[in-house]
């Protein structure tokens, strides 16, 4: 099977994520971002159809595989980056990580991914402050998502 190619600056994958619901736009959102592949990752799994109320246990498998990716990647940056903010949210999101259980019961691991998520968005903007870059804010990228944000559907 024949890789996709990937974006030069956020290295996603130069395809749509259907999960994500990610049209690929003719230059990338996260150009000017201090950490793009970072902040591209954790959009793809902030907009994605495991956090919709119609998410069936596979989309929060591939949501939690993914989440399991973007943890890792984290790890690697943040111990190069040697923050002690971002290691310490960072030890929050991998508690948070180890208590969802998807294989036994999807849906109440829903809760810990969403709370691993938010931790690592945490880890990400300590790390931007050390950069003293701005704060990354999903909702600026948010034109490149075909989903709706989750509660968004009930106001």
């Amino acid at each position: 099977m024949e890789r996709p190619y990937r974006c030069p600056v956020c290295n996603a994958p130069l395809e749509e994520d259907k999960d994500a619901g990610f049209k690929i736009p003719p230059q990338c959102p996260y150009l000017n971002t201090a950490y793009p592949e970072l902040c591209s990752l954790h959009d793809k799994l902030y907009f994605g159809k495991w956090r919709k109320m119609e998410a069936d246990p596979n989309d929060i498998k591939r949501a939690f595989a993914k989440l399991g990716r973007l943890l890792s990647k984290m790890k690697e940056v943040v111990e190069k980056e040697n923050l002690e903010p971002a290691r310490q949210n960072l030890k929050k999101a991998g508690e948070a990580f180890a208590m969802a259980d998807v294989d036994e019961d999807p849906y109440s691991s829903i809760k810990h991914m969403d709370q691993t998520l938010s931790y690592i968005h945490h880890a990400i903007n300590d790390l931007l402050q050390g950069k003293k870059a701005k704060l990354h804010s999903p909702a600026d990228y948010e034109r490149h998502y075909d989903v709706i944000l989750p509660f968004k559907e009930d106001w």
